[in-house]
């Protein structure tokens, strides 16, 4: 949790403001995940601080959100392309990289 919050801040990722008279902030929670090695064994605790956005009111700043996900289809057909032309394929996890990356 101490690592999440400190790449949150690092990041920059929110800034405090003051709520508008008659609105109601979105909350947030901490999502907990235990990461396995092949052999069972432990490999790491992980810890993200979620926004609440099923709290959202239908219709109000629906459009303003939206997270990029490829479609496991679009994953098989580049894996199918690397095979096909001899390529190498690399993976890599980005730790919170999307939060204000540019598209």
């Amino acid at each position: 949790m101490d690592e999440e919050i400190t790449t949150l801040d690092a990041n920059a990722t929110w800034e405090l403001v003051v709520l508008l008279k008659d609105k109601k902030a979105i909350g947030c929670k901490w999502v907990y995940k235990v990461k396995h090695n092949v052999d069972g064994s432990v490999n790491m605790y992980k810890a993200r601080l979620v926004a609440k956005g099923y709290a959202q009111t239908y219709g109000i700043h629906y459009e303003e959100t939206y997270s990029p996900i490829a479609k496991m289809i679009t994953i098989r057909a580049i894996i199918v392309m690397v095979v096909a032309k001899g390529w190498s394929l690399h993976q890599m996890d980005a730790k919170n990289d999307f939060l204000h990356g540019d598209l």
